[in-house]
This record gives structure tokens, C-alpha cells and sequence, in this order.
């Protein structure tokens, strides 16, 4: 059974660059060679090992601190040259170039896969997880011209606001039993995340915020955020709005829900969230650091 340090690791290995692959292939005596990829690839079929787990884990943590380190020195105009290279690095931070990466966790191959069409993504899904048919016994007949992957589609969801870096890779609410009444279920998903320092120090920065996420899975507007119905957001353990609509209005006033910022509730080292919502609909929820846009970036898209 896969232990959370192995579990975490994995999230931790795609933000790696192609210095910090090489120096875990390093320690593990394994071939350097190769395009970012291969060296992903070689990592991965280790990671049943803990003992790989740990350096990866290590490797991570000090990457978190050389990266600290550049802010620091760089001052506040080097900050801005250095957030353009961290956003940059977010768009590949989940970029596996053709790797099962799916929401609900798990990377077997047998099932019928779906990729991303974005080309700086190309992540590769189980048709059964993220393409949802309308009625809950329909067969899925027809998969989507362009498919967009659910960090792909957050990106895109809210032009204020630019990815920095994923806390909470996209995850399925699950539901833990369906009723036979006829209601909605009760669908959660739970998770902890490692706020950095580096991480934190763009927080004092008040461009920058901590948003938690989620979307609808078959939603037919791609690009736009939406929470389950009677969502209820716990951060840390304390109750985090997540929408300024009633329980049972599906979308906000201009047809879209926006992220929830959790700021104020998290703080650097280990912090803990959980979403659970009374809904049939399926829904992928996350965590990411944004940098927030003004309207002149927006209107020239800067």
C-alpha cells in the first residue's frame, strides 16, 4: 500500500527542474541521460521504495530554500524577474508530457485514456474519471473535440489571477455511499499540503494569495470555477466561505463562483483542508498560490 510520504513525493517530483531530477538519478546511481521526461520516468518506477521517497523529499525541501535564498537576494526588482520565472515553471510544474496524471489519484494504465491539448501539458487521463455522461447510466459515446485537463482548465478560469504553484494537485470529491432515496450524496475530499518559506515570503507580498479551488468535472463551460451545493470548506480546521449564493443556487450572480482565499487560515509548514458538498455532480477540487493581476495587465495582457 502506497504510504503518504511515497503519495506526497509524487506530487513533489513534477515541480523538480531537469537540476533537481539529475541529482536524485545521482543518488540513486541511476543514468542521467535523457530529455526531463525519461528522467521523470526513471524516478517514478523507483518510488515504491520509501527510502526514494525520502530523498526526493529532501531534494524538494532544498530546492524550497535555494529558491528562499534567490528572493532574498534579489530584492524587490529581482522579485519581479524572479515571480516571471516561477509562473513560467507553474505552467510546467504539472507538465508530465504524455504521463497518467488523473484527479483521482491513481496512475494505472489499463483504463481508456484522454490527453490534454495543451502543448505545454499533454497530461494523459482515465475517460471513466474526468468525462462524465450526463445521466448517471449513459454510456460515454462521444469524447470532447479539445480536451482541457483540470489545472489547464483553472488556469484559465479567472484572468486575475496567475498560477504560481499547485499546494493540492486537482482531486476528486468522492462520495462515500450513494443514498437510495433519491438525494444528493455527500461528497469530500481531505488533504495536507506543505506551505514553504518560500512560499510564505511571496505571501507577505500582498500580490500574491493562497486559493482554494473547484470545478465541475462535465461542466460545459470549461473555463470557470463552480462549488458543489451546501459547500462546506475547513481549513486547519476553521470554516472557510466558499460562495455569497443560497445552498441551492447552483452558480453565482454572473453565472461563475469564484476561489476561496485561504490566506489568513494557513501559515509555513504542515496545513490541513477538506471540502465535502451535498451534490450528484462530479467535482475536482485543489490548492494553488496565484498572483493576483490588476485590469491593465488583464486588458494588456501582460
Amino acid at each position: 500500500m502506497e504510504t503518504d510520504l511515497v503519495a506526497s513525493s509524487k506530487g513533489k517530483l513534477v515541480n523538480f527542474r531537469m537540476k533537481e531530477l539529475k541529482d536524485v538519478l545521482t543518488k540513486l546511481g541511476l543514468p542521467k541521460q535523457g530529455k526531463k521526461q525519461d528522467l521523470v520516468d526513471r524516478i517514478f518506477h523507483q518510488l515504491s521504495d520509501e527510502g526514494v521517497a525520502r530523498i526526493i523529499d529532501d531534494t524538494y525541501r532544498k530546492m524550497q530554500i535555494s529558491e528562499a535564498a534567490d528572493l532574498a537576494i534579489m530584492g524587490q526588482s529581482g522579485l519581479d524577474i524572479c515571480n516571471v520565472k516561477v509562473e513560467m515553471e507553474a505552467e510546467d510544474s504539472l507538465n508530465l508530457g504524455g504521463k497518467i496524471f488523473c484527479p483521482c489519484g491513481t496512475s494505472l494504465p489499463s483504463e481508456s485514456k484522454i490527453q490534454c491539448v495543451d502543448p505545454r501539458c499533454l497530461v494523459q487521463q482515465h475517460i471513466s474519471c474526468v468525462i462524465i455522461p450526463e445521466k448517471p447510466m449513459e454510456e460515454i459515446r462521444l469524447l470532447p473535440p479539445l480536451f482541457f485537463c483540470e489545472t489547464c482548465r483553472i488556469k484559465r478560469a479567472d484572468p486575475f489571477w496567475i498560477t504560481v504553484a499547485h499546494l493540492v494537485s486537482p482531486m476528486k470529491l468522492v462520495a462515500s455511499n450513494i443514498p437510495t432515496d433519491g438525494t444528493n450524496p455527500l461528497q469530500k475530499a481531505e488533504a495536507a499540503f506543505h506551505l514553504t518559506k518560500a512560499h510564505s515570503d511571496l505571501l507577505q507580498n500582498t500580490e500574491y494569495d493562497v486559493q482554494a479551488w473547484c470545478i465541475l468535472l462535465n461542466d460545459k463551460v470549461s473555463f470557470r470555477m463552480q462549488w458543489p451545493l451546501h459547500a462546506e470548506l475547513q481549513v486547519n480546521g476553521l470554516l472557510v466561505r466558499t460562495v455569497n449564493r443560497p445552498g441551492t443556487q447552483l452558480l453565482g450572480s454572473n453565472g461563475r463562483d469564484d476561489g476561496a482565499l485561504i490566506t489568513l487560515y494557513i501559515g509555513e509548514g504542515v496545513n490541513q483542508i477538506s471540502l465535502s458538498g451535498c451534490d450528484a455532480r462530479n467535482f475536482c477540487f485543489g490548492v494553488r498560490l496565484v498572483k493576483r493581476r490588476t485590469v491593465a495587465q488583464v486588458l494588456h495582457f501582460t
